[in-house]
């Protein structure tokens, strides 16, 4: 069985919650400020990031990681099938395909979105929680290293 929920995310999984995530995350940075060092905590909001993958790097992700495919097909159609327009000023566009993102409000939405930044930590030094899409980055910043080490964290989160 392949596993899409890392360490770090504090949600679908058994004993972890909004709570134990903020209690988790609160004794990592006393510890680091009991420690003597200035710390930096950044918080981040990925809310909008899953809107702008592509579904293509979506099903090519799914692919990557040995999901079936009769599960990566269903996932193209389900991801696939959703057409928009927008109005302004009273003119009306035509329908388009939505060519990122899922279904707003969906378990299924959450669940890609949670398979998709399921490897975010990979090579991160610094502290990383995530509860949905709600992720918080701390390290210790009293030298310049350490200030390089948390940028080059958010370097690669950013990538």
């Amino acid at each position: 069985m392949v596993t899409f929920i890392a360490d770090s995310q504090r949600v679908f999984t058994k004993g972890k919650s909004r709570l134990t995530n903020s209690v988790a995350f609160y004794d990592r940075v006393i510890a680091l400020v009991d420690k003597g060092g200035a710390t930096d905590v950044i918080y981040l909001d990925l809310s909008k990031t899953f809107d702008t993958v592509p579904h293509g790097s979506l099903v090519a992700k799914l692919k990557r990681h040995g999901i079936d495919g009769w599960t990566t097909l269903w996932t193209k159609i389900w991801v696939n099938g959703r057409t928009q327009r927008f109005t302004v000023n009273g003119s009306m566009s035509k329908w388009r395909p939505v060519i990122s993102g899922s279904h707003q409000g969906s378990v299924l939405g959450r669940a890609l979105f949670n398979f998709l930044v399921s490897d975010m930590e990979s090579g991160i030094e610094c502290t990383l929680s995530k509860f949905t899409n709600d992720t918080k980055l701390c390290g210790v910043v009293d030298m310049l290293e350490g200030r390089e080490v948390i940028q080059g964290d958010l370097d690669r989160l950013e990538r």
